[in-house]
């Protein structure tokens, strides 16, 4: 039986190849986006939502437009979220579910539903805050005396603070570190033959990453938190 998967998200290159292993996995059923704030501004993360969607070939995938804040990493992911080339995704006439998040996950969460939460944890700290109980909540935020945005703070948690100790605190998640997510490094030539289009929206990253490290991939953040979700390493 197909894992029923909603992702929150912030479109976003390793948002991009997250969504994608959801999309084509036969082991996912994937009922939902819902968009935050993050990388980019929402607007520009929600529409990214929708055109990864329509790449992918998705438009059955429900779009819910969420929580609205300062967006904080364009050198990293390109002014658009997508390395500058959003443009060479398909253009999307996906009709949003809404605005509602809270309203989504009272009415989409099942008893097996597993939500995989990696962009800031904004609208999950709302949700929870309302009374929504995930069943099972996978979050890729965080890492043990390892940053990327300080020395020891991770984007998604140095986004929400406060939104990521209330999902701590609250929500009994399964945290995915940047201590783990260091370990997978996918490198152009891997990421070609996963899919060329999406291959094309990384060098930004990459640019960004090579004047920090000796890697010559992109860290897939995202994909190991959906990874967890598939595959549970517990």
């Amino acid at each position: 039986m197909a894992i029923p998967l909603i992702i929150d998200t912030d479109p976003g290159v390793d948002d991009a190849f997250a969504i994608a292993l959801a999309a084509r996995s036969p082991e996912v059923d994937l009922r939902g986006l819902t968009t935050v704030f993050g990388n980019v501004a929402l607007d520009l993360t929600t529409r990214n939502a929708q055109r990864l969607l329509a790449h992918l070939g998705r438009t059955d995938v429900p779009v819910v437009r969420g929580a609205e804040g300062p967006s904080g990493a364009a050198d990293v992911h390109g002014e658009d979220g997508l390395g500058g080339q959003a443009h060479t995704l398909p253009e999307s006439d996906h009709e949003l579910f809404g605005d509602d998040v809270i309203g989504f996950f009272r009415e989409r969460l099942t008893p097996d539903t597993v939500v995989v939460a990696i962009g800031p944890q904004t609208n999950i700290a709302k949700a929870l805050d309302a009374g929504i109980e995930f069943p099972r909540l996978i979050v890729m935020g965080g890492g043990l005396d390892l940053g990327n945005t300080t020395a020891r703070a991770e984007f998604n948690f140095w986004a929400d603070p406060a939104a990521a100790r209330t999902v701590i605190r609250k929500g009994n998640p399964i945290v995915v570190p940047l201590n783990l997510t260091h370990r997978c490094i996918a490198d152009t030539e891997f990421l070609a033959k996963v899919d060329p289009v999406l291959s094309n929206l990384t060098g930004t990253y990459r640019a960004y990453l090579a004047n920090r490290s000796e890697n010559t991939g992109i860290y897939i953040h995202d994909a190991v938190a959906v990874a967890e979700a598939i595959g549970p390493s517990s």
